[in-house]
């Protein structure tokens, strides 16, 4: 994980999901309300809607291996974790339909940044 330097400004074009999601913090374990854009296999977290401005975190999902439900573990409805055998973090959606689909495309996209999809088909976002 990767926290950017102040005023930095990100290129999200086309991102494959975002909205409101609650993350856990590491150390406090408090769970903060955060704008969560999912581009290119990096969720990107945000203080403010649709602002792609000084994220609050850059994570780079080729260093995860899996996604799944947490609320057994969190005790928390919607929520879900992203984890590999060194690291997880938790998240929580408003809905279980908004949860599913999280789970889906940051499942899809660690998969995608495992086979280093990013890589080889970069002309699709004309980079």
């Amino acid at each position: 994980m990767a926290v950017p330097s102040s005023n930095s400004c990100v290129d999200i074009r086309d991102p494959t999901i975002e909205g409101w999601l609650d993350k856990q913090s590491r150390i406090l374990r408090i769970w903060k309300k955060r704008w969560v854009v999912l581009h290119k296999s990096k969720l990107y977290t945000f203080r403010n809607e649709k602002e792609y401005v000084n994220p609050t975190e850059i994570i780079d999902l080729s260093v995860f291996s899996s996604v799944k439900s947490s609320e057994d573990v969190t005790r928390r409805s919607n929520s879900f974790d992203v984890y590999s055998t060194e690291y997880g973090f938790s998240l929580s959606a408003a809905t279980p339909a908004l949860k599913e689909a999280w789970i889906r495309a940051i499942g899809k996209d660690i998969v995608m940044a495992r086979t280093n999809y990013w890589q080889e088909d970069t002309d699709a976002y004309g980079e």
